[in-house]
């Protein structure tokens, strides 16, 4: 007959698996960000992907910044958009308080101005063509984290966060580009300047 575990063998057999299973978590998540950089580097004219986790200090990252834009199907001007006509981020970003993404406007939320605004300039002629042959905009993604990163603009918009503080101020850009580093270490950087969880499990899970 086997005999059953003290209490304290108990509590020592719990914390040793505790630890190997956070042993194979901090692996999986390595292994996926090493697997991302390969994929990036296979893409032919894109930059190796620095580590997306930062210093304990939150501090930027800048290596992350200094890569080559790909150009965009349509020239969009956020600053024509947001700075001129005064049209808030949300009127096109519709389900920013919504849920986890901002959401990219359709093709249809566009052509809805477009039919009767500047519907001769070169651009908006590409994007009525593409309203035409009922085929979405191929937007070059910008933004992207990790995906054993959970983050939800809902939040994030909920809790008062302006969309500036992660994205830039798009007022005064033409094309839109990332101009903070979203790494691990400027995310727990600004959760503890605004008081907010730094639990592991607020955003993996």
């Amino acid at each position: 007959m086997v005999p059953r575990p003290t209490g304290v063998a108990l509590i020592r057999t719990l914390l040793v698996a505790g630890a190997l299973a956070l042993a194979a978590a901090l692996l999986m998540v390595f292994e996926a960000d090493a697997q991302q950089q390969a994929r990036s580097a296979q893409r032919p004219g894109s930059p190796a992907r620095q580590p997306r986790w930062g210093g304990q200090s939150g501090a930027q990252d800048t290596s992350r910044l200094a890569r080559v834009e790909e150009p965009q199907p349509i020239r969009f001007s956020h600053s024509l958009h947001v700075s001129d006509n005064e049209i808030p981020c949300q009127f096109c970003h519709a389900y920013a308080r919504r849920g986890p993404v901002a959401g990219i406007p359709s093709v249809q939320r566009c052509v809805h101005c477009h039919l009767t605004i500047g519907s001769d300039r070169p651009e908006i002629v590409k994007l009525l063509q593409y309203w035409k042959d009922e085929q979405p905009i191929p937007w070059v993604r910008v933004h992207d984290l990790p995906d054993y990163v959970r983050f939800t603009h809902k939040r994030h918009v909920l809790a008062g966060v302006l969309c500036e503080t992660c994205h830039g101020d798009v007022s005064k850009m033409e094309a839109a580009a990332q101009t903070e580093p979203l790494t691990m270490g400027w995310c727990l950087g600004c959760h503890q300047e605004r008081q907010a969880p730094t639990d592991c499990l607020v955003c993996h899970y």
